[in-house]
């Protein structure tokens, strides 16, 4: 006796339609995390003075349309310099001397597009 099997086709259409999507979600939280972790790596390699530039590193979402996924990593902000009344990035400065920001990336890079492929696979498998 022949069992006949029935996929539903429609579903496997839709089920596949949203895949990239699902792709996408994974990635992006694998990402955040390892902004999360980059912040955190930038704070301990910053100099410290005040504080207030540590205090400043930062994760940002930001973009439009197709790019309101990308993640950022930021530090200061454009602040006016008292002698010559001039917008200043403080923490550029800072970085190009003293890097903080570089060394916290490469902590992450290393394992970030493994990550990043285990976490999609992840998502696909609990499809």
């Amino acid at each position: 006796m022949t069992e006949i099997i029935q996929y539903d086709y429609s579903k496997l259409k839709t089920d596949i339609a949203i895949l990239p999507e699902k792709m996408l979600e994974a990635a992006d939280e694998e990402i955040s995390q390892a902004c999360d972790n980059m912040v955190g790596y930038a704070k301990i390699f910053v100099r410290v003075d005040t504080g207030s530039l540590r205090d400043s590193i930062r994760k940002e979402r930001g973009g439009i349309g197709e790019n309101w996924r990308r993640w950022r990593v930021r530090a200061g902000g454009y602040i006016i310099n008292p002698k010559t009344k001039q917008f200043v990035n403080y923490a550029g400065i800072v970085e190009s001397r003293y890097p903080f920001m570089a060394p916290a990336f490469d902590m992450i890079r290393a394992d970030l597009t493994a990550l990043i492929k285990r976490r999609v696979v992840e998502a696909i498998k609990n499809e």
